[in-house]
């Protein structure tokens, strides 16, 4: 390995030969003004199959707002759109192909957010759908509270507005409406007389067809109604083994811990709890704890319209506690009217010693919480868990999964713990082999560690059945194995099953929007960060990735705030450090910059080798960068390989570096390809 060099290089960037790595013009968007488009009134493009008219615009609205929808399609018309609105349904068309084949063919749909709007199914599925396929520009007609998972959408409020054409908001909007719509070209389903509608919008369709149909659910954490808040990690446990057990019950969807637990000491309403996280079921209970007795009640509610389905109270012993777990998920599964699968159901499941289950609870207890201190309280009772019972496989596959997190967050090299976790994992299959999740940590080993990417194509396959896994398992073998690879489109389809499954969790999200950027979908995954940011500005993460992108795309202006921000609220991490003082530097202030990268030290620590990659990445130091890469891959950091398979890490891939790096880490050349 060529020798690294000294943290920061005082030669000036202009000197270095090093500073055009990031091509502008290869990520920038052209913002200027378009040419306006011609009208397509009385002659829209037509698909030769059908016969449909494909319209620029599908114009989305509740029942009630018939003439205000009438004034948007004429003032669209009188702008040079063709628009498909309920008017354009001729005598005899069926209603719901009809508005289907608008709806997909359409440019772009713009949904008028309303008090009444905002009540309908169809609008929200509608509004739903062009999320998926970026079609979507929302207009606010008038004040209300739209769906929560478009609130943090940008919406253009258009209530004050009568139809004036020269209104600077309603120019505004036409102004970037035009841009979506002449940036999806001519509309391909005119082009050939056969062509079918493309796999995304399939898959989309289908997937919101198929959560139509199937059975959902969230459950909420369960209120501690035992007057000690020590007694917490049990409610919350009991909580999890719930959703743990309902998620074997097939086509019922379950919403993962960390999306169901956001809502934990929130006196939020059912229904919009519902809306959020896209159920059509709510899970409520409490637990109150006695010595070695326990009383837990539970409650199913339809989201609907707030009706209980069933409810139950149960008083038992402490060590009947998984009976009372089975016993919930059977009344919810018949309540749904969903069956367990036939192999779900003839399994006997393992009933753990009940100080080791304790153990356990308090081990995911402080795990969840994801700090240093918290994750150094977790790691004895991890340990406990195993000791008092060793035949407690899902004890060992945690555990497994807890020590690679150290790795990530730096506390542990995973060349120390690797032999571990790949022992936990293992044994863990051992006990149960039909524990999946016990898949997910072996395939990051296999990927990040050992760089067999052949082993680590079928960990993924059994961490995944059927290509079905857990959230965190698509989140951890889409990151670790299919970016760090390269196939960054396999990525983001594994990320966005994580995050369907999980749809609040802050991690799951971040990882997505650096997959969508690393296949290049900029604008997509710009827009996830931002409003994940809304959703909890204080999570380090997200402003770091934000700063990561723009920093791709050379908006160092842009990237500077938020990595500034990443800095303020983790000046431990390494990786911000290094990219808080490179920008510092590249936007002319080296003084600061070199003050902030002492934070890091001489780069010796496990981990910093990463930070100062990153700091010399962000200068435009590619040469410098590679060689603490080339550190950073020897010490086995497992973000190593993501990060120069991500948009920042495009220099490299570029460049003649490339080529010994990929070598270093088992991968051919070809990894390297550009994403179009």
């Amino acid at each position: 390995m060529t020798a690294a060099k000294p943290p920061f290089d005082p030669t000036p960037l202009a000197q270095t030969g090093r500073i055009d790595r990031f091509s502008p013009r290869r990520h920038r968007i052209d913002l200027q003004s378009v040419q306006r488009i011609r009208t397509h009134r009385g002659r829209w493009p037509v698909d030769n199959k059908t016969g449909f008219h494909l319209p620029d615009i599908f114009l989305s609205y509740g029942h009630g707002d018939e003439a205000t929808a009438r004034r948007f399609a004429e003032s669209f018309e009188r702008e040079g759109f063709s628009v498909w609105w309920d008017a354009s349904l001729r005598s005899g068309d069926a209603f719901d192909a009809t508005i289907e084949a608008a709806l997909r063919s359409a440019k772009a749909v713009v949904v008028l957010w309303s008090a009444i709007s905002v009540q309908s199914r169809w609008v929200r599925a509608e509004a739903t759908l062009a999320e998926r396929n970026k079609t979507l520009m929302p207009v606010m007609i008038e004040l209300c509270d739209r769906p929560i998972m478009f609130e943090l959408m940008h919406t253009t409020d258009l209530s004050h507005w009568s139809g004036n054409p020269n209104d600077v908001v309603w120019q505004t909007y036409i102004s970037g409406l035009r841009q979506l719509v002449e940036a999806v070209g001519p509309n391909p389903a005119s082009l050939a007389e056969n062509r079918q509608p493309s796999t995304r919008i399939k898959e989309t369709a289908s997937a919101i067809d198929s959560a139509k149909r199937l059975p959902s659910i969230a459950v909420l954490p369960f209120a501690n109604l035992s007057g000690d808040k020590e007694q917490e990690y049990f409610s919350d446990g009991l909580a999890e083994e719930i959703i743990n057990a309902l998620a074997q019950i097939p086509r019922l969807k379950v919403i993962a811990r960390t999306s169901a637990f956001a809502f934990k000491g929130q006196n939020t309403d059912i229904r919009r709890i519902a809306e959020t996280l896209g159920v059509a079921n709510i899970l409520e209970g409490s637990v109150r704890r006695s010595g070695n007795r326990i009383r837990v009640t539970a409650q199913l509610i339809s989201a609907t319209d707030g009706t209980h389905l069933w409810s139950e109270r149960f008083d038992r012993e402490l060590a009947d506690v998984f009976a009372v777990q089975d016993e919930i998920s059977a009344a919810i599964s018949k309540a749904l009217q969903v069956r367990l699968s036939s192999q779900a159901a003839a399994k006997p499941r393992y009933t753990p010693k009940l100080p080791a289950y304790e153990a356990l609870l308090k081990a995911r207890h402080f795990h969840w919480k994801v700090t240093a201190e918290s994750m150094d309280q977790a790691k004895p009772f991890f340990e406990q868990a195993i000791v008092l019972d060793p035949q407690f496989a899902l004890a060992h596959a945690l555990y497994a999964d807890y020590l690679f997190g150290r790795a990530t967050m730096g506390l542990s090299p995973l060349r120390e713990v690797a032999p571990v976790i790949r022992s936990l994992a293992q044994r863990a299959l051992e006990l149960d082999a039909s524990l999946a999740d016990a898949h997910a940590p072996l395939c990051m080993l296999a990927a990040v560690h050992d760089y067999d990417w052949e082993e680590a194509r079928h960990q993924l396959t059994l961490a995944t059945p059927g290509g079905q896994g857990s959230p965190q398992s698509h989140m951890e073998c889409g990151w670790a194995f299919l970016l760090a690879s390269g196939r960054r489109e396999d990525a983001v389809e594994q990320l966005r099953l994580a995050v369907q499954g999980d749809p609040l969790h802050l991690t799951y999200r971040g990882i997505l929007a650096v997959c969508l950027a690393a296949a290049g979908h900029w604008a997509e995954a710009e827009e996830l960060l931002q409003q994940t940011r809304d959703l909890d500005p204080h999570f380090f993460l997200t402003h770091y990735h934000l700063a990561g992108i723009y920093t791709a795309r050379q908006m160092f202006a842009e990237a500077i705030p938020c990595a500034e921000k990443a800095f303020s609220m983790a000046p431990w991490y390494p990786a911000v450090i290094g990219m808080y003082a490179g920008l510092l530097i590249r936007v002319g202030q080296p003084d600061r910059g070199k003050d902030v990268l002492t934070t890091l030290g001489s780069g010796e620590t496990y981990g910093t080798a990463r930070g100062v990659a990153v700091f010399h990445t962000c200068c435009g130091q590619i040469d410098l960068a590679a060689d603490w890469f080339e550190k950073a891959i020897e010490e086995r950091d497992p973000y190593a390989p993501a990060l120069l398979q991500s948009a920042i890490g495009e220099p490299f891939r570029l460049s003649a570096r490339w080529p010994k790096l990929a070598a270093l880490m088992n991968l051919p050349a070809s990894a390297a390809t550009s994403a179009p």
